[in-house]
């Protein structure tokens, strides 16, 4: 019975994945580090672009690589439980003056059903949809062995898309909308000093076990990408990822591994070959979506100590977007 009450919840329940951009002819160098040393396993290849997953993941991608003439972030996708969601989203999204454009199933990306897209006050596009294809977990069904598949061993071989870190000259108003007409919970803000408005925001939907976010707001320009996180299994595991990556010869950010008091995880930050900043994290904050839920709140002043708890010391370049 609390199963099926479950399943009946609406709107968002899940991101779904990220569209990137970025200039790479034939896709030849991001193709080789996506799936070479970050481990993610390729379910399609179009002529421009490559559609990628996580070994956890049952859907058919987590990420899109599409070869362009810029580096950029295209869209993030988020979905919702049917084609009521939809229509409801479609009509909340109007109403709060934002154009809302419809996508007929396949038309914005292979395997994807009716969808949505807008730009939200943060400058970056979302996509809803309620269908995706579900080609189903690597390890099968059937009394699976839940371990990192044999041929993605000895990289990175995250287990599924955590969160997508945004910036936004006003995020505020990006908090706002993301909260008041997507509906999404604020599980920690920090909070502008001056103001009393929040300058930064970890936005969760439904999942327990991500830090409390699917998407995080940063202060930055519009529009831009600052990180795309994706999870490992404990913080054991981000530390022996850490010695892969080193190895690999892997441009490792300036926090590295550390615990992140801010989302409470540990994680380890670096980059690939086109500066995409790229996060691996385990645990989190443990949060459920209920009443009585308050966020965690901290102060503009304790940055340094939210952002990493061992150096609690603020790089501002690390506050900068990647793309």
């Amino acid at each position: 019975m609390e199963a099926a009450m479950g399943l009946k919840h609406r709107g968002i329940f899940r991101i779904g994945y990220v569209w990137l951009k970025l200039q790479d002819p034939q896709l030849k160098k991001s193709r080789s580090f996506y799936k070479n040393q970050l481990g993610m396993l390729e379910t399609e290849r179009a002529a421009n672009r490559s559609y990628l997953r996580c070994w956890h993941e049952s859907f058919a991608y987590n990420l899109v690589l599409e070869s362009g003439t810029e580096n950029c972030l295209v869209e993030i996708g988020l979905q919702v439980r049917d084609q009521q969601d939809l229509d409801d989203f479609s009509k909340a999204i109007t109403a709060a003056d934002i154009m809302v454009t419809p996508a007929a199933a396949g038309e914005a990306l292979a395997g994807l059903g009716q969808s949505i897209s807008f730009t939200i006050p943060g400058g970056q596009r979302l996509r809803l949809y309620a269908e995706m294809e579900q080609p189903g977990y690597t390890t099968g069904y059937e009394s699976p062995d839940w371990v990192t598949p044999r041929e993605l061993r000895g990289t990175a071989a995250p287990m599924f898309l955590n969160h997508v870190a945004l910036t936004s000259n006003d995020p505020a108003a990006t908090i706002e909308f993301l909260t008041d007409v997507l509906g999404f919970g604020i599980s920690e803000k920090i909070i502008n000093e001056k103001t009393g408005k929040p300058l930064s925001a970890l936005l969760f939907r439904m999942s327990r076990e991500v830090g409390g976010q699917e998407l995080a707001i940063f202060p930055g320009k519009n529009g831009h990408l600052h990180h795309i996180a994706f999870t490992k299994e404990d913080p054991d595991d981000i530390m022996v990822t850490g010695i892969y990556l080193r190895e690999q010869g892997i441009n490792i950010d300036r926090y590295g591994p550390t615990r992140q008091a801010y989302g409470n995880t540990f994680s380890i930050h670096f980059f690939d070959q086109f500066g995409v900043r790229l996060e691996l994290c385990s645990g989190g904050r443990l949060t459920d979506a209920h009443p009585e839920f308050e966020p965690i709140t901290w102060d503009e002043t304790e940055l340094g100590r939210a952002i990493s708890y061992y150096s609690q010391e603020l790089d501002p370049d690390f506050l900068e977007h990647s793309l």
